[in-house]
């Protein structure tokens, strides 16, 4: 019995694998070309406020993002003040300078597209965050776990946000120590080192953080994010800024819809997909899908500095972006008798890698037994010049 049970068992994984092909599920490529809003109206009388206008676009588009541009769009309150955005030279992003608005009213977004389209968002409260009161983070062995600590000693907020911007020191896998300058190589001046450089990127999870199922409006070690032990983001000294929205239970509740649908999907035990619903409207067609949720209120946000040397040794090691990165010498004398202990086929002169090609970079010269000038050893760009991969600006905040 065990025998024939075996045999059908292999039967069956024999033929599921002989007729086993290749699906490839057709693209979705419908052309809904939907509104997408994203911001908040700021009330702080210090802090700008600033609206991106977007379109969605086909799955198999290559565009990932399609600005929504020559818009026109204002801020009004239900006392029938109105506010006008101006669109910056970001194309699709629109702002206002600080407003200072009255907390006791509410307020509402108006746009009127090229196309002459109206949309109107509902009107809602000026919802104020409280002030963070820390930023701390953990060590566990799968890397740095950032945390935020808050509360709200009148225990009205209850219901928060979070958005952050990272920023890390990074260098590049050699230093180009020189640079052509005309028909010469020359060492490069402090202000045109391209070896020291910094990253940055910004939160695209939906980071909730709720208290109304307690007594105190108390947040204790809310997590941020994790950034993974070995990434280079922790090699030198990175810097996380943390931004804190207060929310309406409608808008914690769309955040957290649209969370289920985008983050937490995946698995038979994950939420099913559904509609998220937010609060904006084509003021003509009320069944034209429109994407975004408009908030007014403040802001608060904090800072906070690692450096590698808080952390474990091994931490931030992970250079593999630069594992192919290789460094070769180049003889630029023009004359192959001046050479001496080079091989007479490895004669390339400096008029080509370091003058008509500008993706190789000298890093340091080269002698002869002699202790005389022969060439100067080189790599690629990417290897040598880390702004192609940041700026070697130093942000105004760093420390």
């Amino acid at each position: 019995m065990i025998k024939r049970y075996c045999y059908t068992i292999v039967l069956l994984l024999i033929a599921f694998c002989g007729c086993r092909q290749k699906f490839l599920p057709p693209v979705i490529a419908t052309n809904s070309n939907y509104l997408v809003v994203e911001g908040i109206i700021n009330s702080s009388s210090t802090d700008s406020t600033f609206i991106k206008l977007s379109r969605t676009v086909p799955l198999n588009n290559v565009t990932s993002i399609k600005a929504e541009t020559s818009a026109q769009i204002s801020i009004e309150s239900d006392a029938n003040t109105t506010y006008p955005l101006k669109e910056l030279k970001t194309i699709g992003t629109y702002a206002a300078a600080p407003l200072n608005l009255n907390k006791s009213a509410k307020y509402r977004l108006r746009i009127i597209t090229a196309d002459r389209k109206t949309y109107l968002s509902d009107f809602v409260p000026v919802k104020e965050a409280p002030a963070i009161d820390s930023l701390g983070y953990m060590t566990p062995v799968n890397g740095l776990q950032l945390y935020v600590n808050a509360h709200d000693a009148t225990n009205n907020t209850r219901y928060y946000r979070y958005e952050y911007v990272e920023t890390w020191q990074f260098i590049s896998a050699f230093s180009a120590s020189f640079i052509v300058s005309g028909t010469d190589i020359v060492p490069r001046s402090q202000s045109q080192r391209v070896d020291v450089c910094w990253g940055n990127d910004a939160s695209s999870d939906v980071i909730l953080a709720t208290t109304s199922n307690l007594t105190q409006d108390v947040l204790f070690q809310t997590p941020i994010t994790t950034v993974p032990a070995i990434s280079e983001k922790l090699g030198i000294e990175y810097s996380i800024l943390v931004k804190q929205y207060a929310l309406t239970k409608e808008a914690f509740d769309f955040w957290q819809n649209l969370k289920k649908n985008t983050e937490q999907l995946g698995s038979i035990f994950d939420a099913q997909p559904s509609t998220v619903n937010g609060n904006i409207h084509n003021a003509t067609n009320s069944s034209e899908p429109v994407f975004g949720y408009i908030s007014a209120g403040t802001v608060q946000q904090k800072r906070i500095f690692v450096h590698n040397t808080s952390l474990p040794a091994s931490w931030g090691s992970d250079r593999s972006v630069y594992s192919k990165c290789l460094a070769d010498t180049v003889y630029p004398l023009s004359d192959p008798r001046q050479l001496r202990n080079v091989d007479p086929k490895n004669y390339v002169y400096a008029d080509y890698f370091f003058g008509k090609n500008p993706s190789w970079l000298p890093i340091y010269p080269a002698y002869n037994s002699l202790g005389v000038l022969i060439g100067y050893t080189g790599s690629s760009r990417f290897c040598t010049d880390c702004t192609l991969r940041g700026t070697n600006k130093q942000p105004a905040f760093w420390q």
